[in-house]
């Protein structure tokens, strides 16, 4: 069954945490003397834009890549004679466009020598 959690609720839970990436970022950029006088507001919206859409797609990256390699109890299994499977042909590349740019990760393929069924190991959907 898949874990379901309430963003907003990771956001209050992790705060502290944010708060430390923000600074790291700040500090890594403008040094600990801070942003310049005169840094233009819309000049750092663009950079926390850009910044928070990278740390979006590599926390999707990194989620999807472990989730396609921690194959689900049952995916060993044919869903169309029972006998078990072995590896199938090398993962193959899967991407998604998202809201904050494309993701990806290699999905793998699982084959039945049983019944000469090919497939992707079945579970929980992405988005269920």
């Amino acid at each position: 069954m898949a874990h379901r959690t309430d963003p907003a609720a990771v956001v209050v839970d992790q705060e502290n945490l944010i708060q430390g990436v923000a600074k790291h970022f700040l500090q890594k950029l403008y040094g600990v003397e801070g942003m310049p006088w005169g840094t233009k507001f819309s000049e750092l919206e663009e950079l926390a834009v850009q910044i928070g859409q990278a740390v979006s797609r590599s926390l999707m990256d990194q989620a999807l890549a472990n989730q396609a390699q921690t194959l689900p109890e049952g995916a060993e299994t044919c869903g169309v004679c029972g006998a078990a499977v072995r590896s199938g042909p090398p993962p193959e590349p899967r991407a998604l466009t998202t809201t904050v740019g494309p993701v990806g990760w290699e999905q793998p393929k699982r084959y039945c020598p049983t019944c000469r069924a090919a497939f992707f190991p079945s579970g929980p959907k992405l988005g269920d």
